[in-house]
């Protein structure tokens, strides 16, 4: 059993630097190790998609500062879908607290006139209702950079 405990870090998909920012911003709830369903419709240079549909694990959380998704890609464990805080200005992309998950829906124009049409992430995973009412909001609309669709698209941008 002590095994198991020691290994604790490395069973979990959030890096315990992370963990330890949203433990001293007063965390709220943390979900690590969630099925993350990603629909992309549109063009991004590099690729294009009619209506595709991938499955990656990854984790959010939210904190009395601010919502953070991960969205770890192959090389890039530390991509993140939102992190950002509660009292953000907007942009294009919501994002959306619900009993089922969190749901983060990205307008591509508005990353980068190169983009087109959409991309959606569903994190799976239930949230109680006490998780919902302690949350400053549950719907909030946020900045997106490109570099972050490149990736989720599975394009790796010439730097």
């Amino acid at each position: 059993m002590l095994g198991f405990l020691r290994n604790w870090p490395k069973l979990s998909n959030v890096p315990a630097e992370l963990r330890e920012e949203l433990e001293a911003e007063g965390l709220i709830f943390l979900a690590p190790n969630v099925g993350v369903v990603r629909r992309f419709s549109g063009h991004v240079p590099g690729v294009f998609s009619a209506s595709g549909v991938s499955r990656y694990k990854g984790a959010f959380a939210f904190s009395a500062a601010r919502v953070v998704a991960t969205f770890p890609t192959r090389g890039d464990v530390g991509l993140r879908s939102i992190d950002c805080g509660w009292d953000v200005a907007g942009g294009p992309a919501s994002a959306a607290v619900t009993p089922k998950g969190l749901l983060i829906d990205i307008d591509l124009r508005g990353v980068d006139h190169a983009f087109s049409g959409s991309m959606k992430l569903h994190y799976k995973k239930a949230i109680p209702a006490d998780v919902l009412q302690a949350l400053p909001r549950t719907t909030l609309r946020f900045p997106v950079e490109p570099v972050f669709v490149y990736r989720a698209a599975g394009v790796r941008p010439k730097a």
